[in-house]
């Protein structure tokens, strides 16, 4: 197939552009040329899209890159192939897929994205294309996060962000091989809901006694190791809480500040603190571990690992919906649905 869009596809399509480095206000819905597929690239007709953090902070210009701009924002997406140029994109052709976009190209909220057919994975059947928007980077993640666990041989761990969708995937995952978490979340109804999904440790990091009941914790069932998504003092807090030899790794800046540990942690308690980049894990892993894991995680992805939709929202009113709810992000994700239109 020509790198040109089919004739039976639109000239133009609705996209959420980005025009600055300002966030949410410097998105704009606009009316942009339907992309045609360069050499490897397939065009997709995107049919869900998530909203995740790395989005937001993609807006405001603190994730790992910049595209230039404009640029049409969204990372993840799924949706069916209808266009490709070359051998490996028109194998797709037809297809369902996921799809993530990242430092290359527009992203994913739009009616169309032109992405390179590598990073699209075809959806098994039980994988429907909300879960399907959401695969690359959420379930990935958790896979990651508990993998790191288990090959350093922790007998449990901590995790902050407990309620996100990250931290829930964590649980499940853990609880499956075996390895306790302790849950930290920031409010009262968090640790409800947490403890009626069966969560056996939660705190509240706004309780006077917080500290005091983490440390016990992790005293109690040897948690050595933290998966941390807030960053700043918390992260501190956490190495402090510890056994000596522990690790606190970072996989995000929900916090938006600076992580700050103490010294005497560091020298007189072998505490570590690294962390934990979603693109760098995927590269390390040889071509046969990324698809086992692929698949592994597209059956859990049907089963016990799907994520809490809260919303289906156009374009037209995508931006309102995200900025309502960061107030209540665990209440489940937003999805984009291009085609949705009231």
């Amino acid at each position: 197939m020509s790198n040109n869009p089919s004739s039976t596809l639109p000239a133009t399509m609705q996209a959420l552009e980005l025009s600055s480095y300002d966030g949410l206000d410097a998105l704009k819905l606009t009316e942009k040329p339907v992309p045609s597929p360069a050499p490897g690239q397939v065009l997709v007709r995107v049919e869900s899209a998530a909203v995740n953090p790395s989005d937001l902070e993609f807006m405001q210009g603190s994730y790992g890159f910049r595209r230039p701009l404009p640029t049409t924002a969204g990372f993840e997406g799924s949706g069916v192939v209808v266009a490709g140029n070359g051998a490996d994109a028109e194998r797709l052709m037809g297809q369902r897929v996921s799809c993530v976009v990242q430092s290359k190209g527009d992203g994913t909220w739009a009616e169309y994205v032109a992405l390179d057919a590598k990073f699209c994975l075809p959806l098994q059947e039980a994988v429907n294309f909300d879960q399907g928007a959401m695969l690359f980077i959420n379930p990935f993640t958790a896979w990651g996060l508990v993998e790191q666990a288990q090959n350093g041989q922790h007998r449990a761990v901590v995790q902050t962000a407990a309620a996100s969708a990250v931290g829930t995937m964590v649980q499940t995952l853990a609880t499956s091989a075996g390895i306790p978490v302790i849950n930290i979340v920031r409010r009262g109804e968090q640790v409800k809901m947490l403890q009626e999904n069966g969560a056996e440790h939660v705190l509240n990091s706004e309780a006077a006694d917080f500290e005091d009941q983490l440390r016990q914790r992790c005293e109690t069932l040897g948690a050595t190791m933290a998966f941390d998504a807030v960053g700043g003092e918390l992260s501190g807090r956490l190495l402090a809480a510890m056994p000596e030899h522990s690790t606190v790794l970072v996989y995000g800046v929900l916090g938006g500040q600076s992580v700050t540990v103490s010294p005497s942690d560091l020298v007189y308690r072998d505490g570590h603190v690294s962390g934990f980049y979603l693109t760098t894990y995927r590269r390390n892993l040889s071509s046969a571990e990324l698809a086992l894991r692929t698949d592994q995680i597209q059956r859990r992805v049907a089963t016990d690992l799907q994520t809490k939709v809260s919303a289906r929202i156009g374009l037209e009113d995508a931006v309102e919906a995200i900025k309502k709810q960061q107030e209540h992000a665990s209440d489940g994700k937003i999805i984009i649905a291009p085609g949705k239109h009231n």
